[in-house]
């Protein structure tokens, strides 16, 4: 059952995010849905920054459709992050070309997820960001109990 939580700073989004990235194991795919300006590349950069040995910039992929980045789970995994935008996808080919089948053997993150319809991609987590009235946000969580239980 999808849950809300509510974000009302950036130091909210920060810290979700890495409550998220110390759950996240190999394997896991995590998607980020919502409208332009909803906080979607805020939460990666933070994944990502989060999850890095060392000080890292985490840039937009809209233009490069993916970037990758070595992280470090918490149980001690070194692994590629991959980090999707999916926008300008028109046509589910073009996920064979950027290598989306091998990547969701260590840990991906998919913004604009609605682009894979069709696509049978093993998502552990969905999180659908709203921007409300007063510049807060909004996430829906949607996965397995676990996750809910985790984040809340």
């Amino acid at each position: 059952m999808p849950e809300i939580i509510h974000l009302a700073s950036l130091d909210d989004t920060r810290k979700l995010a890495h409550s998220v990235g110390a759950r996240l194991r190999c394997g896991d795919v995590v998607t980020l849905a919502g409208d332009l300006g909803a906080g979607k590349t805020t939460f990666a950069q933070f994944l990502i920054q989060g999850l890095s040995a060392a000080p890292i910039e985490v840039t937009s992929p809209t233009f490069n459709l993916l970037q990758t980045y070595p992280v470090r789970l918490t149980d001690g995994a070194q692994v590629e992050l991959y980090h999707y935008d999916l926008y300008r996808i028109e046509h589910l080919s073009a996920l064979v070309e950027l290598g989306l089948e091998a990547a969701v053997e260590q840990v991906v993150l998919i913004e604009w997820p609605d682009r894979l319809a069709g696509a049978r991609i093993p998502v552990a987590l969905a999180l659908s960001f709203t921007l409300g009235e007063d510049g807060g946000r909004s996430v829906r969580v949607a996965g397995d109990e676990a996750w809910w239980s985790y984040l809340k």
